[in-house]
This record gives C-alpha cells, sequence and structure tokens, in this order.
C-alpha cells in the first residue's frame, strides 16, 4: 500500500515535501512553545530585569503566532495534495474500467464497482493523512528531540527515546495486533451495504411488487449491525489506545524530570532549563499521538487498496491485437463463420456468415434470447468470437483501434443509460458542440416535443420520471445527433404503441439517409421497406432475403409475421 502511495507522490513531489516540512514545523513550533513557557516561567521566577526577558518573550510569542499559521498551513496543503492523489487515483480506476471488455464485467455487481470508485479510494486519504505524513514526521521530531536531549545529557535522551519509541511504535504495534481481521471485514461490509443500496435503488419497483420491503429492511440491518459491532469495537480500541499514549508520554516527561533534578543540584544543568526539558519532552509527543488509532485501521487502508488494485493491475482475458490505424475506406461488415458463446456449454451463435453493405437498410428479427443482440457485442468489440472473422471493408476488426472502430456506431441499445442530469446534458454527450435549437429539433423529431420547453429538465435516476417509451424515444434522440456512419438499433421501438412506433420509423429513415442501419427487432413492421432481412433462431442464421422473398421461402419468418399480425 506504502509502495503504491509513492507511486503516486512521484507527481506531486514538491506538494509532498512541502506537506512534510509544514508538518515537521508544527510539531517543531509546538515545541518550542513550550520550552519556551517554561524557560520564561522559570527565568521570571527569578525577578531579572525585563530586558532580559525581551527575547524570551519575543520566542513565546514567535512560536505561538507561528504554530497557528503553520498548522493551518500544513492542513491546506496536505488536503490538497490528497485531494489531488485521489483524483487521479479515481481518474485511472475509471479509465481502467472503461478499457476493461463487457465480458469482464460480466457478473460484477455495479454497486461494488461503485464502492470501490468512490468509497475505497476516499478510505485511502487517511493512509496519507494519517500513516504516511505522521509516521515521517515522528521519525524526524524524535530525531530532533532526542539529539538534542544529547547535548545537554545522554541520560535523558535515552529515557526519551524509550518513551518515545513505546507511544510511536510498541502502540501502533498492539493496534495492528488487536484489529487483526476487522478491517478486511469492514471494509467488505461497507462495500456490501453500498452495492445493497445501488441494486434495491435500481430495482425498486420490483422489491415494493414483489412484497419485499421488510425483507430488504431486515437483509439490510443485518449487515449494518455487524459494521456497527466493528466500529464499537474499535472505539474501545482507540480509547485504550489513547490512554497507553497519555501514560507513555507523562511516564516519559516524569522520567526526565526526575532524572534532571539532581542534575540540577550537581549544577550540570542551569536550573531554569528544568521546566523547559520537560516541557520541550512532553510536548514532542504530539509528534507520536495519534499513530496507534492510525494503524488500528491500517488492515482497512490495506485492504481498500487491494481492493482497488485488484481492477488497476488486472488484465483484460480479451485478447487485444489493435495493429493498425488505418481508416477503412467503405463501410461493409462482413461475418464470416462465427461461432461464439458466453463461457458456457450453450453456443450463442453457431456458423454465422453474412454481408452488410454500406448506406444499405439491415433488419435482423427473431424470437428473444436467439443470438440478436450478441452481433451487436461483436460488431462493437465487447466480446471476440472464438472462431471466425468480423471485417469492416477488408479488414479484422481485432486489428482496428477499438475506440476508432466503436466512434463509427451510433447505438440505441436496450439499456441504454439516462443520466440524472438535465435533458440538455444527455443529449450533448452525444453531440458537444450541439445549440439548444437542434437539440429541441432533435426532440420534435422523435415524438418529445412536449419537452422542447424545458431542456433542464432532470429524468432522474436511469430515468425513471420518463416512461419506458420516453426513455426509448430520449435514447433514440442521442443517437440521431451522433454524427456516425453506421446506427445500430437494438429494439428501437419497443413500449411504444403502434402509431409511434411507425413514427419513429420514419423519422429513422428519414435521418439516416446516407448511413448503414442494422435494427435489431422482434416487432416486424414495415419489414418490407428494408434492403435486407436476417433471420435468427436458437443462435443460427436461418433465413437471409428481402422481405417478400423470405415469406415465400422462409416459413419460420412468415409464421413470426402471421402471428404478430394475429395478435395485434
Amino acid at each position: 500500500m506504502i509502495r503504491k502511495l509513492l507511486f503516486y507522490i512521484k507527481g506531486h513531489k514538491l506538494h509532498f515535501a512541502g506537506s512534510l516540512a509544514l508538518a515537521i514545523a508544527t510539531i517543531a513550533t509546538g515545541i518550542g512553545l513550550m520550552s519556551a513557557s517554561g524557560y520564561l516561567i522559570s527565568r521570571a521566577a527569578q525577578r531579572p530585569m525585563l530586558v532580559d526577558l525581551f527575547m524570551v518573550t519575543a520566542a513565546v510569542r514567535f512560536f505561538g503566532i507561528s504554530r497557528a499559521v503553520v498548522r493551518y498551513t500544513e492542513r491546506l496543503v496536505s488536503h490538497d495534495l490528497t485531494f489531488r492523489i485521489l483524483s487521479v487515483m479515481r481518474s485511472q480506476l475509471y479509465r481502467k474500467l472503461d478499457s476493461l471488455s463487457l465480458a469482464w464485467m460480466m457478473g460484477r455487481k455495479s454497486g461494488d464497482l461503485l464502492s470501490r470508485l468512490v468509497g475505497n479510494i476516499d478510505t485511502l486519504q487517511n493512509a496519507f493523512l494519517r500513516i504516511l505524513t505522521p509516521a515521517l514526521t515522528a521519525f524526524v521530531i524524535s530525531l530532533f528531540t532526542i539529539t538534542g536531549l544529547w547535548f545537554f545529557e545522554p541520560s535523558l535522551a535515552m529515557a526519551t527515546l524509550v518513551s518515545l519509541s513505546f507511544s510511536g511504535i510498541i502502540i501502533p504495534l498492539i493496534a495492528i495486533r488487536i484489529a487483526k481481521g476487522s478491517g478486511s471485514k469492514d471494509v467488505t461490509l461497507t462495500s456490501d451495504v453500498k452495492a445493497f443500496f445501488a441494486d434495491r435503488l435500481a430495482g425498486l419497483q420490483d422489491v415494493i411488487w414483489l412484497g419485499q420491503k421488510q425483507n430488504t429492511k431486515d437483509e439490510l440491518a443485518g449487515i449494518q449491525q455487524q459494521i456497527d459491532n466493528i466500529h464499537h469495537k474499535n472505539a474501545g480500541i482507540s480509547g485504550m489506545l489513547e490512554g497507553l499514549h497519555i501514560l507513555g508520554a507523562h511516564l516519559g516527561m516524569f522520567a526526565v524530570l526526575v532524572m534532571a533534578i539532581p542534575l540540577v543540584l550537581q549544577g550540570t544543568i542551569p536550573g531554569v532549563m528544568l521546566a523547559m526539558l520537560t516541557l520541550g519532552v512532553l510536548s514532542s509527543f504530539e509528534a507520536v499521538q495519534n499513530l496507534g488509532n492510525a494503524f488500528l485501521y491500517l488492515e482497512n487502508y490495506q485492504e481498500s487498496a487491494a481492493r482497488i488494485s485488484a481492477i488497476t493491475d488486472t488484465a483484460d482475458e480479451k485478447d487485444d491485437m489493435s495493429t493498425t490505424t488505418e481508416i477503412p475506406k467503405k463501410y461493409d461488415i462482413a461475418f464470416e463463420n462465427i461461432f461464439f458463446s458466453y463461457k458456457t456449454e450453450h453456443i450463442t451463435l453457431q456458423d454465422i456468415s453474412f454481408t452488410i453493405k454500406e448506406q444499405s437498410t439491415i433488419a435482423i428479427v427473431g424470437p428473444t434470447g436467439c443470438g440478436k443482440s450478441t452481433l451487436v457485442n461483436l460488431m462493437l468489440r465487447f466480446w471476440d468470437p472464438q472462431t471466425g472473422i468480423i471485417r469492416l471493408d477488408q479488414s479484422d476488426i481485432r486489428h482496428l483501434d477499438v475506440e476508432y472502430l466503436r466512434s463509427l456506431f451510433s447505438v440505441v441499445s436496450q439499456d441504454a443509460y439516462i443520466f440524472n442530469r438535465s435533458l440538455r446534458e444527455n443529449l450533448l454527450l452525444a453531440a458537444p458542440s450541439a445549440t439548444d435549437q437542434q437539440l429541441e429539433g432533435v426532440l420534435e423529431r422523435v415524438g418529445l416535443g412536449a419537452f422542447t420547453d424545458d431542456l433542464d429538465l432532470s429524468p432522474g435516476n436511469f430515468g425513471k420520471r420518463l416512461s419506458g417509451g420516453e426513455q426509448r424515444l430520449l435514447s433514440l434522440a442521442m443517437a440521431l445527433r451522433a454524427d456516425a456512419p453506421i446506427w445500430i438499433l437494438d429494439e428501437p421501438t419497443s413500449n411504444l404503441d403502434v402509431g409511434t412506433e411507425r413514427k419513429v420509423l420514419d423519422t429513422i429513415r428519414e435521418a439516416a439517409k446516407g448511413r448503414t442501419v442494422i435494427m435489431i427487432t422482434h416487432r416486424l413492421l414495415d419489414m418490407e421497406k428494408m434492403d435486407q432481412v436476417l433471420v435468427m433462431h436458437r443462435g443460427q442464421l436461418i433465413g437471409m432475403g428481402t422481405h417478400l422473398q423470405l415469406l415465400k421461402e422462409n416459413s419460420f419468418y412468415a409464421s413470426m409475421l402471421n402471428y404478430q399480425r394475429d395478435f395485434r
């Protein structure tokens, strides 16, 4: 963990050096203030001339004022550095998540990933603020204190060394020993709570409809009780460690006092130095004051770092063969003998071969689960087929830069994500330079004209303030704003009535002139207007041709069409 923190600090060396210097200066000014105050009181008791107290009085004022200034500046610089490091860590983690394939994401809870992106990284700020900088500060201050005492009397230095070692080394070791196992459990349970909330909020309607409110509350209460038990235990341990530190600090001061008194009586040390030495030693323990409680949570920091490293250090299972940035001259798409399965014995796609010509309009039809959406995932390289090749023009898409490849597609997926921001901000994701007039125009075209007067309207979490049909239309509007040569529309008219469905399809055809359109649907509406229809069933391509050809030659397609006509 410390090694990783040092890695991030490399990019902020000056900030770190400044933060460390200010932390050392904060403790040093505290020692100076207490030492000068002790000397001033002792010297004043001797009733000297006022002029003899000017220097020490000035020292007390200097250390008193400078300590407040240095402490404030140290907090400002150290927290600024911490947030800079956390920002880099969070950006690195986000970029890593963005680069991972959909295959890697499968089976991982979104709430858990969110917890790592937010909670675990936030926890690591304490590793820097409470362990790394304080430990280095404690070492420097301890060295400074012991060296200074050595010049007065080596025995005083040795007594202080023993006391500082107890507070700065033994107490943290005790904390680590006592808290072993609880830190890892605490981080895991806290992440479980966040994942639990994210999952239940996403499926809140289902929870209510299925009557699972009480079970959900009980499950949450159970996890929270385990977290509370750990926190209560740590609170008790923290109090004990604080008591041990106070004991160690005062024993160290008392030892110095007892050993210094004979030296004062012998004349080895001036009497006015006695209070200065004892108060200076006591204030030096501020450097190790919080190390015990900091190391009590060391395992929390280590577990959080491990959870983040599990993502940032992972190697994606997808074999990235990108070797060229060559731009295809045409956008013909060819599937050649594709076999694919989602790591199960069940084969999702079997020997799929077809070609989609540039600027053509294609429909891929078939019942739910037949492999239609999987074809899209393969085109976008969320997965790669086990065998076979997918070509764009004449290039194997595995040899193209992934970001460039995906920039050629504008996709309306079944689960298109709608952010809890304004309609304007959601639409600007597809076209950052678009004007309000252009955004209003595209909303009008897809049938959302009622929203054109309120682009600042928020659709809510996951678009829940919109109906299912409105969510689909907003996703379509975003696709229309994206300037991509290939459009993929995965069930673009689901949740729409027939009249709205026809209007949307007409809008798509009008807006898609000069582009390749691939429409995945199980609703066979306006198939006669398609250049080509591909019929999928149980992972196989069982028919391919125009609407009229398939009616004559493909009984499965004809039965699908007849069934939907009867159903309507």
